[in-house]
């Protein structure tokens, strides 16, 4: 087939039709040839299907470069304002991080999120921030806490902000800043006892401007684990991992917001240090390039046995990412744009691209990379969501079709090729086997990523049982991975 997007976003629309119709068509075949117990069938059928998506790839790539070459300009535009100046009169297009947008603007043409999100709203009504906030903790007025209204006025104005801010506190030695829904004229930004006790003003204005541009960037229109939980009979894992990747990065938007407020990036690093090591005193002399340095190749220190690098996964990226990023944009050409006191020595091409690389550190493999061992990982969590799905004795369409879209479209049409004629043990024997050639030349972080991936997609339907959690146990002893990092990326994508 040829592809007849005029525009790239058209296209990606375009291609992802072919590819599920393909799919689709796929899945019944096998369905019909399983059935009848035809092997030749199932051969065929993954062939084909096979040799469909190379061609729907090559004229996807092709198709991309011809919009390129028509018009440069129009491949800009292709990427919408979606932001208003509903809350504030700053240009939050510009200030956006590219990775958060992206996530946005396919969640709004995604009509499974969309329709799920519509349920959301339906049965959930609106939640009483303030009524909350006046019942479960203390509210700071101008005069309990003349410093922290300073911060906020000042917020308020950099960020041209529409609405006032409240501010509560309630008793907590764990740092921690949150912002609730806003009501039109009033948003509510909350913080723990510790974090207000410790943290100096230039600090505590990074964390008030961060949780303000949450707020700015509307990022609670997208409540991921109520999506889950309402959409667990529609969405696909796949789903999942994308709304956590979302998460991910919508923390670098917000993060710009709070270094447009506080405009001290060693101000900001101490911020991340005292989050970091939980170190608030002046027992250790605080150097921002010593703490920028120290996280420079996170894939020795990741891969130190000494360490253990779980804590950082979860639904925000880990702290040396974070600053990675700000640093960027500290120098960015963008940023000058609204700090004129900034020189801005890097594009904002470059600046997006080299995060979106670091970022990458945090989502899941490239599968479709072609490696030395790339098809051994690919078959391996294939086989691993495999077991996973049927740690309840029954995998159903719904489950295949999941697999499908964690593995490159090759992979999965070998997999289900021979999938039906492995027994339980012997598919537990062959996973043994690959987590053994791989735990040689994997990372430490590449084992997390993995596991974590199986991870959301066996809770990628609201819940999870006994059952799966012991294969994902299983998993992670295979690849040396302590079982408590299982608990803890469960534990936050369920809230606990």
């Amino acid at each position: 087939m040829s592809y007849i997007s005029e525009t790239l976003s058209e296209l990606e629309k375009e291609h992802q039709a072919a590819l599920n119709t393909a799919q689709e068509k796929m899945l019944t075949d096998l369905n019909d040839a399983q059935a009848s117990g035809n092997f030749d069938k199932i051969q065929e059928a993954s062939i084909v299907f096979q040799n469909i998506t190379t061609e729907l790839a090559e004229e996807y790539t092709k198709r991309i470069e011809e919009i390129n070459a028509l018009n440069h300009k129009e491949i800009l535009e292709t990427v919408p304002g979606i932001y208003t100046n509903n809350r504030a009169d700053i240009d939050l297009n510009l200030l956006v991080y590219d990775g958060d947008r992206d996530y946005v603007i396919a969640f709004q043409k995604d009509e499974l999120i969309q329709k799920t999100l519509e349920k959301v709203n339906k049965n959930s009504g609106k939640f009483k921030s303030r009524k909350h906030l006046l019942k479960s903790s203390l509210r700071l007025t101008k005069t309990l806490a003349p410093m922290l209204h300073e911060i906020g006025e000042h917020c308020k104005n950099t960020l041209k902000l529409k609405a006032d801010i409240e501010f509560f506190v309630y008793q907590g030695d764990t740092f921690n800043a949150s912002c609730y829904p806003p009501d039109e004229n009033k948003l509510y930004i909350i913080l723990s006892s510790g974090i207000l006790e410790r943290f100096s003003k230039e600090e505590l204005t990074f964390v008030v401007g961060h949780e303000i541009g949450h707020v700015l960037f509307e990022h609670f229109d997208y409540p991921v684990r109520q999506i889950l939980d309402t959409g667990e009979n529609d969405l696909a894992p796949i789903h999942a991992m994308k709304l956590y990747a979302w998460n991910r990065n919508a923390e670098i938007s917000a993060d710009r917001a709070g270094l447009l407020c506080c405009q001290d990036f060693e101000a900001v690093g101490r911020t991340f240090f005292k989050l970091s090591s939980g170190v608030t005193t002046d027992s250790l002399d605080f150097q921002l390039n010593a703490y920028i340095e120290q996280f420079v190749d996170l894939e020795e220190v990741l891969n130190d046995s000494n360490l253990d690098p779980s804590d950082w996964y979860s639904s925000h990226p880990f702290s040396p990412l974070r600053i990675k990023a700000l640093e960027l944009f500290n120098k960015s050409e963008t940023y000058a744009a609204f700090n004129t006191s900034i020189s801005g020595e890097i594009t904002e091409e470059a600046m997006e691209v080299e995060i979106k690389r670091i970022m990458s550190l945090m989502e899941p493999e490239n599968l479709e990379e072609e490696g030395e061992h790339s098809e051994k990982i690919q078959r391996l969590m294939f086989l691993g969501g495999y077991l996973i799905s049927n740690a309840d004795g029954v995998v159903d369409d719904s489950e295949i079709q999941a697999l499908s879209s964690i593995v490159a479209p090759k992979i999965f049409a070998n997999c289900m090729m021979t999938i039906k004629g492995l027994t339980e043990d012997e598919m537990i024997s062959e996973v043994q086997q690959l987590t053994k050639d791989l735990d040689v030349v994997l990372s430490v972080m590449q084992k997390l990523n993995i596991l974590r991936d199986l991870s959301i997609i066996s809770y990628a339907d609201g819940e999870i049982d006994d059952s799966e959690v012991n294969v994902l146990y299983n998993l992670a002893r295979l690849l040396y991975i302590n079982t408590d990092f299982i608990d803890r990326v469960i534990g936050d994508a369920q809230g606990v």
